[in-house]
């Protein structure tokens, strides 16, 4: 029989009202389009809100299309405004009848014409510009800005109530006012309600307890009916629902046997769940019998929508459609092929063919649709279709091999002003006939065949040897293929193929080859030098890897460098590499020695002249020595080629460059096996052969994409720390080309390009210098010199960016005619060479008479050429003075004074872009125009410069977003495209007219198909104008895939009853089985903090078949946004373990003292920090000890890894976003602190800090209270930390009464104060509405502590597993950090004395202590897994603890880094599902050789499971283990404890009074504890078949707590 059981659930932001509060969101932020719109909100007056919302729809329809209207809605839905406009303050005027109101500098002016005066009157004070800058707010609302150099002199903040008279006059007075003059809106007052709103976009779920039921007879259970059977029929739920059951009530079983076995009660087989569970018939009616014809006609169901209910519903329908639905033979197939494409179950998700790395939720899913329209859009102003644009995006030469096609693109070439009209090849064929660079890249194709998957690989290679300066410029350390040490070594290349790929690069690989090629590039006036030289070069030969070693000794003129050098050239000339080998490790043990940072001239000396040279060092040092010289010329061609400077120290492996810093040899070996391993694959295809061997150690430089020329500036830094994705200016920089104009002004189809004669020229470079400087001009120079070459395919233009504000001169005021003249918009290279030649004798116009143009003459011309150059300038980084190049929309620079970019530099950009990107762009385009698209040559350079720049600068990361994680830019791929869909793919949405398409491959039997598809069920009304691809993968199953009911709370608007009020969003389960018993799980965003606030049943455990006719309400509330982060330090960007931060509120008004918010420890593990906090403005600092010390906040990083310095932005933060916040703060240390370990030096300082965490009491009160009202709050409910410090962990009300008894255990035993700590995420509402009023009966305190799962972290799925965790993984950053020893008591425990020992309690340094396991009930000697197997084997002679009762020094803990020891060794051992089994007590087991447990006196714990009997009288505490041979209920050992009845009595009568007083509502919380073990009596023991951690034999091992 099935019941119903009605599970409605709420997720309210604070919400505390039983009876769901209308929230009146609004007013709404407003859309930056309707900004300057004079917009009449208080002529409206609407009555509901219902009616307001429509109205204000109304209104913004002229500005927003129709995708932009649906977010909008979906977004009200959501209520995603909330949290900012909760984070603002609430203001007043201060004058009577005045509520909208602008502040001028402290005057306010309560009407238009009072601000005109207020602004008159500034105006015309001569000291007005002294006014004090106005604090800005993230919080705060502005027009969007006009392009302007001039930053507003004025600000005037409107606090706005756009339901006020004044507001119209107001709004429109101050968008009329000058530029010069700021326009900021602020609210006027509470936005809304202080209980919050109602919300959605969060899953609920309904996980089986046990899948027993699934063998009931389906056909009684489809032809039963719910209690609320007639209700559900008329949602859409019930209309599918009821499709469903009629089909399969109308179909006939498979066979015979499966037609037995419902009614037989037998399970589903292993072979039902392989073979037949896959719902695709279901949704291609073609393939179901006629018989259901009459079902299909109640209702028009699409596919979709039956595949959201099978896929929420799974275990209702798993034995219908096992034994049911035979899967035709064509879709297995299609399945089947499908597999060999893409893995076996696997989920994804391509957006316009961007992978969706992560699981997006409807916020984030709107916001990359919101992203992806902008892209397409700005395609298509390019001239592409919206079709086109989505097919140039996804091309499949972005991501794969570039294979040039023949072009059918047509383009004209216009004329070029001064030279005659000239062909060349086509972009895509390089001129063979006078570039070498194409003649080896042909060459090189025809030597290799080199598969597309190495091109990541093979970018980015040079030709590192010195063979273009004539030799003799490295010197050599080794040589694997010439000395003798080497020559027992084979040069076979196929012992390539015997090594394993991660053994390539190790000693095993013994291959007379100079496979890998080092060379260094080092200043050696930095002793750190000869240390790599002669210890870490010198081992690693020693050592016997395949390495060939080198070094260039790099300098710059008359530096210590410079003589360096002259001396080690000398050595190198004069000696053997053996001798050369000994200076270099006689200077290394002379420094070291005497610990000297700094070169010393005279060890330098002395070790010279103990090599008997003949010449004297003087005359070395000083250059008198010409062969030296001559190498020493050839060293700076070198180093100048490769743009190496040494400085830093830099190496290159067989040409790839890198730094040499800490984790250069890290880089080496990477970088090494990747280049073997595409080696290894030449081998096996016998691309390489014995005729090779001559050709391997030049192997990499001979490559056609090798280039010759490097300057650090065009080829983008690799991050040399991975800690560190983009400290460095030195990382790709890409503009959208024609954002970047929309921001500053300038066009490219209005600026005057200088163009080469080339066809076609699709690079186009913005160079940016000061015009009228030296080093600028000399940029020109080479920029035309590079333009004239007849191979180059490049156009130029220039911009001036000068140091300074004075009258510009020849050059700039030259090129700003020139630009102004709109008539013509290509110049040749030989018309400006000289025009700028004459610049200094003539008028150089002359020369654009002689050619028959006519400059205007503009006399604005060279303002607008320099207001427009300065702000390209400013948006792309430069400082004024900066020199830089743009490359379509790739900035190149800023280059230093002392750089250099010459001719052959350009030449080398263009060749690199080409090959790059721009070549993949062009043949993109081509491809996806029509065939017989003709162009003009200028239109051509255009299209697709602008589209490369848009697409590339799509792929970086978005600086507010970027950080620890990034990634390699992936480019967009459409290789779903290669899926068979005949029968597993679904369509729905205009393909052609849609701005995104979205493609899923889902296995449908998954949980993320189970969100995917309630998203998409509602689509329509959801993403208007977008397309979408769905293709099942199904996985093959060897059990009931999905064993949970799934409903996801989404809708695309608001709900409105029919009084105009809104509906609270809700989720409903209907038709449920009545006898299974269910947990229920909140699956919400990342970053919320939520709990249960108001249920009257156990969430545990919810068996319908006990719930009244109106089933089960709950009411859940996000009572906290996750702000996490990742800190840095400045210099080292490692991780500042060990420093304590806190949030402290924050407030303008005068003499306001911050309270503490929250505070934890930044940890190891990437640094990571997280807080927990209501919307608002926050400040970040260090906490008061030894971080405050050590380090100084040198910014918050509340606007992503580059975030501006606290000088610059201060150190406040907003949360102001559902999402949360993530920061990435860096921390500076303090002169004369760098050295210091601030977990070394940890001590507990006197004090204590308020914590966010407070009594539940003030819990209940709203985010959206008044600033002044919640610090009050803050201030007083600061309380001292108690004697006694108690940790447990209950969830559902049978534990949780255990907790209770065992709370009373403790306070009976001592009479020092007590404190317990709970991890909310687990407490029911009851147990939340009666601790409470237990804790002023008894007297004792408590507090709620939570901490959000960090994403990094491997996450554990089932519930037991998760508290288990939750015991161990966070100690360190769970608790305040003002906390010193906390005990953790397991609820079902029995204290029988005083606690105070423990706390008291000498841990002989360790961070914890453990009792270990009884050893002493004999009868047990079989189940006492840890002494045999794995765990006697790694154990040794250390004993196996228990964690049932521990103490935790949290002073120790933090200082040994306790806490990122046990993360890391989680991280390693979860990887494997079967290790952990036991995962609090086999985590801390597993590394007490590295974290030290101290082992507590066997009286500390007694369980009548492990422990004799003898000693029950000595216990301290008594658990209630379970016991794998008798299986007894705990309740029964617990009535066996003489206290235990009499603890359980008094909590019940106690639970009684209240509830009788009214004082709590659940009824179950008044139970005695038999009942209430009832309630979840069939909830299975821990008593997994699981083997040890690291491998082992199959143990009965149950957890000895739970």
């Amino acid at each position: 029989m099935r019941s119903g059981a009605l599970v409605v659930l709420g997720c309210g932001l604070l919400a505390f009202s039983v009876s769901p509060p209308v929230k009146k969101l609004w007013p709404l932020p407003l859309p930056s389009a309707c900004f300057h719109s004079s917009i009449i909100f208080h002529s409206i007056k609407p009555p509901t809100p219902e009616e307001s919302h429509n109205a204000v729809l109304d209104l913004t329809k002229n500005y927003l299309l129709p995708p932009e209207i649906a977010a909008v809605n979906a977004g009200l839905a959501l209520h995603a405004a909330s949290p900012k406009l909760a984070a603002q303050h609430v203001h007043e005027s201060g004058i009577e009848g005045c509520e909208d109101w602008v502040d001028w500098y402290g005057s306010i002016a309560c009407n238009a014409e009072e601000l005109r005066r207020l602004v008159e009157i500034s105006l015309a004070t001569p000291d007005s510009e002294s006014q004090l800058k106005v604090k800005r707010l993230q919080t705060d609302h502005t027009p969007p800005p006009q392009p302007s150099l001039d930053v507003p002199r004025w600000t005037a903040i409107h606090y706005a109530d756009p339901m006020a008279p004044e507001f119209s006059s107001l709004h429109g007075a101050l968008l009329s006012l000058s530029l010069d003059v700021e326009y900021v809106l602020r609210w006027a007052r509470p936005v809304v309600s202080t209980d919050g709103p109602y919300l959605s976009g969060f899953g609920v779920a309904l996980d089986l307890k046990k899948m027993d039921y699934l063998a009931v007879d389906d056909r009684k259970r489809d032809s039963s009916t719910s209690r609320d059977d007639s209700s559900a029929n008329e949602s859409q739920e019930g209309d599918e629902n009821d499709v469903l059951s009629c089909i399969f009530e109308a179909m006939s079983y498979i066979d015979t046997e499966m037609e037995e076995n419902p009614t037989t009660n037998n399970p589903l087989s292993k072979e039902e769940i392989q073979g037949n569970i896959f719902p695709c018939s279901l949704l291609r009616p073609r393939f179901l019998p006629s018989a259901i014809s009459s079902c299909l006609l109640k209702k028009s169901l699409t596919p979709v929508h039956i595949l959201h209910t099978l896929s929420a519903n799974f275990p209702r329908y798993a034995a219908p459609l096992a034994r049911k639905i035979r899967v035709p033979g064509t879709v297995r197939d299609e399945v089947q092929d499908n597999w060999g494409k893409a893995m076996m179950g696997v989920n994804m998700v391509w957006i316009n063919g961007r992978v969706l790395e992560d699981e997006v939720g409807i916020s984030g899913l709107l916001r990359n649709f919101a992203r992806e329209r902008a892209l397409i859009r700005s395609l298509v102003k390019l001239g592409l279709s919206r079709s086109q644009a989505i097919e140039f995006v996804v091309h499949p030469v972005h991501s794969g091999l570039l294979d040039p096609a023949p072009s059918k693109l047509k383009v004209k070439k216009g004329t070029t002003f001064g030279s005659e009209k000239r062909l060349n090849q086509e972009i895509l064929h390089t001129d063979t006939e006078n570039n070498a660079e194409a003649e080896a890249l042909n060459e090189g194709q025809k030597r290799y065949d080199i598969s597309p998957k190495w091109n990541d690989l093979l970018d980015g290679f040079f030709d590192s040897s010195d063979r273009l300066e004539g030799g003799g410029v490295i010197l050599w350390r080794n040589d694997i293929q010439e000395d003798t040490v080497y020559a027992g070594w084979g040069t076979d290349l196929t012992q390539l193929l015997r090594v394993h790929p991660t053994q390539l690069f190790s000693p095993y690989l013994r291959l007379r080859v100079n496979i890998i090629n080092v060379v260094l590039a080092l200043d050696f006036s930095q002793p750190q030098f000869f240390a790599l030289i002669a210890n870490q070069v010198d081992s690693i030969i020693a050592r016997g890897f395949p390495v060939r070693w080198g070094f260039v000794p790099v300098f710059t003129d008359d530096s210590d460098g410079h003589k360096m050098a002259r001396i080690i050239y000398y050595v190198a000339q004069k000696f053997s590499r053996s001798e050369v080998a000994s200076f270099f490790r006689s200077l290394s043990i002379a420094h070291t020695q005497q610990h000297l940072p700094a070169l010393s001239w005279s060890i330098v000396h002395a070790t010279f002249n103990t090599l008997g040279t003949v010449d004297n060092f003087a005359d070395v040092t000083s250059g008198e020595v010409p062969s030296v010289e001559e190498a020493l010329e050839s060293a700076r061609q070198w180093a100048r080629r490769l743009g190496v400077s040494g400085e830093n120290g830099e190496g290159f492996v067989n040409g790839r460059w890198y730094e040499v810093g800490d984790n250069f040899l890290r880089d080496l070996q990477s970088e090494a096996t990747g280049q073997m391993q595409l080696l290894q694959e030449l081998v096996y295809l016998k691309e390489l052969t014995v005729a090779s061997v001559p050709l391997i150690s030049t192997f990499f430089y001979d490559l056609p994409t090798t280039l010759s020329r490097r300057n650090p500036y065009i080829f983008s830094k690799a991050p040399s720390s991975v800690h560190a994705p983009s400290s460095s200016t030195e990382n790709l920089k890409i503009f959208d080309l024609g954002d970047l104009g929309k921001r500053t002004g300038w066009d490219p189809l209005t600026c005057a390009w200088v163009i080469s004669d080339a066809e076609k020229t699709p690079v186009s470079i913005v160079v940016i210098a000061n015009l009228d400087s030296a080093e600028g001009q000399a940029l020109v120079q080479e920029a035309v010199t590079f333009i004239s070459r007849k191979e180059s395919q490049s156009r130029i233009t220039f911009l001036h960016n000068p140091s300074t504000s004075l009258p510009g001169g020849n050059v700039s005021s030259f090129f700003a005619h020139v630009g102004s003249t709109s008539d013509f918009r290509e110049l040749s290279p030989d018309v400006l060479k000289r025009a700028l030649a004459d610049l200094e004798t003539q008028d150089a116009t002359q020369v654009f008479v002689t050619e028959g143009i006519q400059l205007r003459s503009d006399p604005q011309a060279y303002t607008a050429f320099l207001t427009t150059s300065r702000l390209l300038a400013r948006e792309a980084g430069l400082r004024p003075g900066e020199q830089a190049i743009i490359v379509n929309g790739r900035l190149i620079g800023p280059f230093s004074p002392k750089s250099e970019f010459l001719s052959e530099d350009f030449a080398t950009l263009e060749t690199y872009e080409m090959r790059k990107r721009v070549r993949r762009v062009a043949q993109a385009i081509e491809e996806v125009l029509p065939d017989g698209t003709e162009l003009d040559a200028f239109a051509y350079a255009n299209l697709v410069s602008v589209a490369s720049s848009i697409i590339y600068a799509d792929q970086q990361p978005d600086p507010s977003e970027a950080g620890l994680f990034d990634s390699v830019p992936r480019a967009r791929t459409s290789s779903y495209r290669l899926l068979s869909g005949s029968y597993t793919k679904f369509e729905f949405g205009d393909r052609e007219n849609a701005l995104t398409h979205l493609v899923l491959l889902l296995d449908p039997l998954s949980e993320g198909a189970q969100k995917w598809t309630a998203i998409l069920e509602k689509h329509e009304e959801l993403f208007p104008e977008v397309y979408f691809e769905l293709y099942l993968n199904p996985a093959q199953h060897s059990e009931i895939p999905l064993k949970r009911f799934y409903r996801y709370s989404i809708e695309p608007r608001l709900q409105y009853d029919k009084k105009g009020n809104e509906i609270p969003a809700q989720v409903t389960f209907n038709g449920l089985s009545a006898d299974p018993i269910y947990t229920l799980g909140m699956d919400v965003p990342p970053s919320w903090l939520v709990r249960p606030r108001e249920a009257l049943y156990d969430l545990d455990n919810v068996q319908p078949s006990t719930l009244p006719p109106d089933g089960l309400h709950a009411l859940f509330s996000l009572d906290y946004l996750v702000v996490e982060g990742h800190a840095r330090e400045t210099k080292s960007n490692s991780p500042p373990r060990g420093v304590q931060l806190q949030l402290t509120t924050s407030s303008s008004v005068a003499n306001y003292t911050p309270s503490v918010v929250d505070d934890t420890q930044v940890v190891a593990n990437l640094g990571y920090l997280q807080f927990k906090a209501r919307p608002g403005t926050f400040k970040l600092a260090i906490r008061e000890g030894g971080g405050r010390e050590v380090y100084d906040i040198a910014s918050v990083g509340s606007e992503g890894w580059n975030s501006p310095s606290v000088e610059d932005s201060g150190e406040e933060l907003t949360v102001m976003s559902f999402e949360g916040l993530t920061l990435y703060p860096r921390l500076s240390r303090k002169p004369g602190m760098e050295k210091v370990d601030v977990l070394a030096g940890l001590q507990q300082h006197s004090g204590h800090s308020q914590t966010v965490v407070h009594d539940i009491l003030s819990k209940v009160l709203s985010i959206f209270t008044s600033k002044s009202e919640s610090t009050t709050e803050v201030a007083e409910m600061a309380p001292r930390q108690a004697d006694i410090n108690i940790f447990t962990v209950a969830s559902g009300l049978l534990y949780e009464r255990f907790a209770s008894i065992m709370i009373l255990s403790v306070l009976r035993n001592t009479n020092s104060t007590v404190k317990f700590w709970f991890i909310e995420n687990f407490l029911s509402p009851s147990f939340l509405e009666f601790i409470p009023h237990m804790a002023q009966e008894y007297g004792f305190q408590y507090e709620l502590v939570t901490y959000k799962w960090p994403s990094w972290l491997r996450a554990q799925k089932e519930k037991q597993r998760i508290i288990w965790a939750y015991k161990i993984l966070f100690l360190d950053v769970l608790f305040p950090m003002d906390l010193n020893k906390v005990i953790f008591v397991d609820a079902d425990q029995i204290v029988r004395a005083d606690l105070q020992e423990l706390v008291d309690l000498d841990l002989h340094g360790a961070p914890y202590g453990y009792t270990p396991m009884g050893d002493d009930n004999y009868e047990m000697e079989g189940f006492r897994f840890w002494k045999t197997g794995y765990w006697k084997d790694f154990l040794g002679d250390l004993p196996y603890h228990i964690s049932a009762l521990y103490v935790v020094d949290l002073v120790r803990f933090r200082q040994m880094a306790a806490g990122d020891i046990l993360r890391g060794q989680y991280q390693m051992l979860s990887a494997d599902p079967n290790s952990l089994a036991n995962l609090d007590q086999d985590l801390p087991n597993n590394i007490q050789r590295e974290v030290p447990i101290f082992s507590l006196h066997e009286d500390w714990l007694w369980c009548e499971t492990w422990c004799g009997a003898d000693r029950l009288h000595r216990a301290k505490t008594i658990d209630l283990c379970q016991n794998p041979l008798t299986k007894e209920p705990k309740l029964s050992r617990a009535r066996r404890i003489p206290e235990w009845e009499e603890y359980d009595s008094e909590i019940a009568q106690f639970a009684g009074r209240l509830a009788a007083e009214g004082k709590i509502h659940s009824s179950v919380a008044t139970a005695r504890s038999d009942v209430l073990a009832n309630v979840g009596l069939t909830q299975p023991a821990h008593n997994d078949d699981v083997e040890g951690t690291s491998g082992g034999e199959d143990l009965q091992r149950p957890h000895d707590e739970l």
